[in-house]
């Protein structure tokens, strides 16, 4: 185990050193890729990186693919403030060679985040017309005219690969695909995440995940901007107190940032139903399960700067 911790050690601090030296140049481009993924999670103040036991485990930490012993889908739906909407499906499948045993675990996930219906506006001459003369030059002190409309979208997709490394240990990598498209440009990049997982013993997990290696989005503008997609690097720890109760916190650094802790709990009642309750960075988070056969419906609430964020997200086993 002490030899597994220093491993961990050395990676984060090797990442920590990496973020320093590229804190000049980071942005704050992909800010959606922050805000997480999956009701149940969120809903434990997204303190996921160690417990990290389903599908969503894509997200948070690619090495807890490894842990499932089924195939699983998963989806995510939010309609949040300022008309900003955030969704994300994904699915994991379990490997097996001809004897039938597991040789680790594949999936495709896919986020978009974005906000419709910005106002493109011009200068009129008449109130109703574009404010452009026969040379495509716009008239000063004019009303000004709302030509159309278009969206601010962002995408994510990202495939993920996970396996046992040895007794205790996971790892698990995503390669990712990343665009942004604002009016009528557009922004790419190739990116990707690493994650670890260690079981320490019967009843705690320790985890590391590093996101957004290496991404800077390049626009197809005339000047050539390009924005860097700041790295994250997060380490958590999850305990099962009982057996059905489980205690987890995180510490999550975004490049060029002070850390973050996330904490959070997961109850569950009976076998089907499920609480949660957590705090990520100071902000209230509650949440809530319902199993039926296959199917397991999650429901988060959090307290945000930006107003109550409500998030339902679905799974399904096969």
């Amino acid at each position: 185990m002490k030899k597994v911790l220093k491993t961990l050690f050395l990676v984060a601090l090797s990442v920590g050193t990496m973020s320093t030296a590229f804190a000049e140049s980071a942005g704050q481009a992909g800010a959606y890729l922050k805000m997480g993924v999956g009701a149940r999670a969120l809903g434990m103040g997204s303190a996921f990186t160690a417990l990290a036991d389903d599908s969503t485990a894509s997200f948070w930490n690619p090495a807890g693919l490894a842990r499932l012993e089924q195939s699983e889908a998963s989806f995510m739906h939010a309609d949040l403030t300022m008309d900003r909407d955030y969704n994300f499906f994904n699915y994991a499948h379990v490997l097996k060679d001809k004897s039938g045993k597991k040789n680790g675990v594949a999936a495709l996930s896919h986020m978009s985040f974005g906000v419709d219906g910005i106002p493109e506006t011009r200068l009129s001459n008449n109130g109703v017309d574009p404010a452009t003369d026969a040379n495509g030059g716009y008239t000063a002190g004019m009303n000004v005219w709302i030509f159309s409309y278009f969206k601010d979208t962002e995408k994510n997709t990202f495939g993920s690969y996970a396996r046992k490394l040895s007794d205790k240990f996971y790892g698990g990598v995503n390669v990712k695909y990343l665009k942004h498209e604002l009016f009528t440009n557009s922004a790419s990049t190739w990116g990707l995440d690493f994650g670890f997982l260690y079981e320490a013993n019967e009843k705690t997990t320790l985890g590391l995940s590093i996101r957004d290696i290496g991404e800077t989005l390049d626009w197809n503008t005339a000047s050539g901007h390009s924005d860097d997609v700041p790295m994250t690097t997060t380490f958590g720890a999850a305990y099962k107190a009982r057996s059905n109760l489980t205690l987890a916190a995180d510490i999550n650094k975004v490049e060029d940032m002070d850390a973050k802790l996330f904490a959070g709990a997961e109850w569950w009642l009976q076998e089907y139903a499920a609480l949660r309750i957590g705090s990520k960075d100071g902000d209230l988070t509650l949440g809530a399960s319902f199993k039926l056969d296959t199917w397991r419906f999650d429901y988060s609430y959090a307290d945000e700067i930006l107003g109550d964020a409500h998030r339902i997200s679905a799974s399904k086993k096969f």
